[in-house]
């Protein structure tokens, strides 16, 4: 991993754990060890993806949650980080679902070269490590495949900054989300034109 998307990565992690403890979700005692770069590539291995520093930085500050379905958990959104053996079971799941109708063409994105980060009931995040047709994004958006397959944040280190901005923002409230437009004001933002908007 580059220095630089290790001291971009971890800083914003430490930031968005910091927001949910300030809200009272206090998600760094349900969070697991980070992983060594070299553990990380051995897990990732059998799925045959080339990954990107910032998922490997990713990893290497923390590998998901000790238990996922607890209360406090760091939600990208509203889908759960979880650990990268868990990333790839949800890859194999996203195969059995996705993969024999999936094209680049179609869905923008090739699922088969995308790990899943996040996830909750049938939703998932996944970084395109691989090609995809996002023109306006960066070379790794974080999609979500849920009822369709939609660019959510251009990158992973978007992705942080916009979470951030979410959970610090007064009206955030850990149960409910967010009231009104805040969170899509919010969104417009980071990623002007988000859903067409």
């Amino acid at each position: 991993m580059t220095a630089q998307t290790a001291t971009t990565i971890h800083p914003l992690c430490d930031a968005l754990a910091d927001a949910f403890e300030r809200k009272g979700v206090a998600v760094r005692a349900n969070l697991s060890p980070g992983l060594a770069r070299e553990e990380i590539l051995r897990i990732v291995e059998p799925l045959g993806i080339a990954l990107p520093e910032d998922v490997i930085a990713l990893y290497e500050w923390r590998n998901g949650h000790l238990d996922e379905f607890a209360e406090d958990v760091i939600r990208f959104r509203d889908n759960t980080f979880i650990s990268l053996e868990r990333a790839v079971e949800e890859h194999a799941q996203l195969m059995s679902i996705y993969a024999v109708d999936s094209t680049l063409e179609d869905d923008r994105v090739d699922l088969q070269a995308a790990l899943p980060i996040s996830f909750f009931e049938g939703s998932c995040d996944v970084v395109a490590c691989g090609a995809h047709l996002h023109h306006d994004a960066g070379d790794h958006p974080v999609i979500r495949v849920f009822e369709g397959i939609d660019m959510y944040y251009p990158s992973i280190e978007s992705m942080l900054r916009i979470c951030t901005e979410w959970v610090s923002h007064p009206d955030w409230d850990a149960a409910d989300g967010f009231p009104g437009d805040a969170e899509m004001e919010i969104w417009q933002k980071h990623v002007p034109g988000i859903f067409g908007g």
